[in-house]
Formats: structure tokens, sequence, C-alpha cells
């Protein structure tokens, strides 16, 4: 696809998070799988950048993974915010659900991207 393999980190946006109003109790998992979905998706955002400038025969269907991949973080997204509402044990659960998505995502970047996060 042209693309360089490229590794992310988690702790990129950990700063950006700290310097928020304080929020009720959030614990240190919540704070990395809000970063880790922050993190997908500024690389969705380089991801679309790249694509944009390179032509190649596989583009459009790219493009369409790309799009696939922005809807997944968009639902994973929502799906935190819910379960940054709930109470135990639906909240735990529920993160435990996001958890998974982000799992997968991160799985989907990596076959469909060549691009590992770490």
């Amino acid at each position: 696809m042209g693309l360089d393999r490229t590794v992310v980190g988690t702790r990129e946006t950990e700063v950006r998070s700290q310097n928020r109003s304080p929020q009720r109790n959030v614990s240190a998992p919540e704070n990395e799988l809000e970063n880790r979905i922050r993190n997908l998706e500024s690389l969705a955002n380089s991801l679309q950048a790249a694509l944009g400038r390179e032509s190649f025969s596989g583009q459009p269907h790219a493009l369409d993974l790309l799009d696939d991949l922005r809807l997944k973080i968009k639902a994973s997204w929502n799906m935190f915010r819910v379960a940054k509402l709930l109470s135990e044990p639906a909240r735990e659960s529920m993160l435990s659900k996001v958890g998974d998505s982000v799992n997968d995502l991160e799985g989907l970047v990596a076959s469909h991207f060549g691009v590992e996060m770490t």
C-alpha cells in the first residue's frame, strides 16, 4: 500500500487527559482505555492524510476500510462515554466490552494498514 510500518504508543495523549477538568473517580484503566481510543482516532486521521497523498490501485478499498475504522472508533467512544455514566458492576462490564472492542480495532489496524499499536 506504500505506507511505512509505524508503531504508535499509548502514552502520547496521557498529558492531554490529565489537563482536563477533574472527573469523578477516573481509574488508571479508564485513562488507559481513553488514551488508546484517542490514539486510534489520531492514527485514523494520519492514515486519511497519507492515503489522500498517495494514489495506488487499492486506494478505494483502503479508503473504505478507513471509513469503517472511523465508524468503529466512534462507536467505541460512544460506548466508553456510556460506561463512564454507569455505576458498578455495569460500569466495569461495559468498560470491559469497550476494551475488547479497542483490542479488535488495534488488530484491524495492524492487519489492514500495517500499523502496530503498542
